[in-house]
């Protein structure tokens, strides 16, 4: 058995605690929301852009604590497709560089987050072919999402029962991004605590675990530097990256260490939710999840019908750098946009009946994964992870249902970061 396998078999007694959608965001201080989708909705059919805060809309305190809230700032919020979309797309009037006045986001200055236009492209063309479909298919899943994703499974299928969500949906993505940075095995979740205390209101927690994170990476790229593996960091360590006369550089250490904090902090968050998410939608859709088990062509569709329909981060900003009009509502220069993915993915102008979960839904760009220059770097690799995982339950957990021993499943969580409290479930 490999240093990775007993790992992955260990019992740990932080997972609980740190896999827990609510915990989370109130250990970071987030206000949590009960299902805003009616709410979203009902804000939608209004209007395509609202003037105000997300939160505010939503009947709250927005400065109580919710994700990327500015006080005193001119907020305006989108809720169509249409808008949503613009502002994804036209990165340089709708900017990203909003992150810099976000002081929970530290840890992730200097990366492709807050870049716009030609600096955003030279930062992130040499990362980009490491995310591609083909190296999602090829190199992550052999070098790692088919090894945990077996682990995991092989530890479960004899039991009978299983909280899905822990068991499976927050340990695969964590380790998997984990291992494929070149981070040690008996580190994955000492690092993944820090990058959720990097983002703490409290300055002194959010700093030590800044400070904890970075020791860690800057141990791994020095080694990696010495010695290149075949590893992602290894990769980051030697790659060219334009520069704006034309030449080339390296990645600084502080690029490479923001950079890998921002990938792993997603790419081991969001796939735990969205897979938990899917799952918990197929379990209340009996006659969805039949059509599926009947006919395994339906997975991705499945997959990106989870993502349509209930996006894990609901919402994302950006900042209007120029005085704008959006959908008829005038904005000026300098005021912060709410972008809600969560309405624009339901917008009845482009989907029949956008609320139910239908993975025979003929397929259309969603805003899932986000769009245009900032969309999500790792959405192969977790459509990836969420295809493996998926082929593996419906292979060796059969009869899936749910457990009706333990509390109906339900989502929680804030605007941003939402998913499953638990999925516990019974199989034969």
């Amino acid at each position: 058995m490999s240093e990775y396998q007993r790992v992955l078999r260990e019992e740990d007694p932080r997972i609980a605690a740190l896999f827990d959608v609510a915990g989370e965001q109130e250990h970071s201080g987030h206000v949590i929301v009960e299902d805003p989708f009616p709410a979203l909705g009902k804000l939608l059919a209004e209007a395509p852009v609202h003037k105000g805060a997300i939160g505010e809309l939503l009947g709250y305190n927005a400065d109580a604590g919710f994700h990327f809230h500015i006080p005193g700032k001119p907020t305006y919020t989108t809720f169509s497709f249409e808008a949503t979309s613009r502002v994804l797309i036209e990165n340089e009037t709708f900017s990203s560089r909003v992150y810099e006045e976000i002081d929970s986001n530290a840890q992730f200055a200097h990366t492709i987050l807050q870049k716009v236009g030609a600096e955003h492209r030279r930062l992130r063309a040499p990362m980009q072919p490491l995310f591609s479909p083909k190296m999602a298919a090829t190199w992550w899943n052999d070098l790692v999402i088919a090894e945990t994703v077996e682990v995991l499974v092989s530890k479960i299928e004899g039991k009978g029962s299983a909280n899905l969500f822990l068991e499976l949906c927050a340990r695969m993505p964590v380790h998997v991004v984990s291992v494929a940075f070149g981070i040690e095995p008996d580190e994955i979740v000492d690092f993944r605590i820090a990058l959720n205390e990097g983002i703490n209101e409290d300055a002194g927690i959010r700093m030590a675990g800044q400070a904890a994170s970075q020791a860690i990476l800057e141990r791994v790229i020095e080694a990696r530097r010495r010695e290149p593996r075949d590893d992602i960091i290894s990769k980051l360590v030697e790659a060219e990256v334009e520069t704006e006369d034309g030449g080339t550089r390296h990645y600084s250490t502080t690029e490479i260490v923001n950079h890998v904090r921002l990938i792993l902090a997603a790419g081991g968050g969001t796939t735990w939710r969205q897979l938990g998410i899917t799952i918990f939608a197929l379990l209340n859709n009996p006659e969805q999840f039949e059509a599926l088990k009947a006919d395994r062509s339906l997975l991705s569709n499945a997959i990106l019908e989870s993502v349509r329909w209930h996006a894990t981060d609901l919402m994302f900003p950006r900042r209007a750098e120029v005085d704008v009009n959006l959908c008829g509502v005038d904005i000026p220069a300098g005021s912060l946009i709410h972008m809600c993915l969560g309405a624009a993915n339901r917008d009845p102008a482009r989907w029949d009946n956008p609320d139910a979960y239908d993975i025979t839904r003929p397929l259309q760009r969603s805003l899932g994964f986000a769009g245009g220059p900032h969309s999500c770097l790792g959405q192969h690799i977790s459509r990836q992870e969420m295809f493996v995982a998926m082929n593996a339950i419906l292979d060796r957990l059969p009869n899936l249902r749910w457990d009706a021993s333990k509390p109906a499943a339900k989502m929680v969580g804030t605007v941003f970061a939402r998913g499953p409290d638990a999925l516990h479930v019974l199989f034969d």
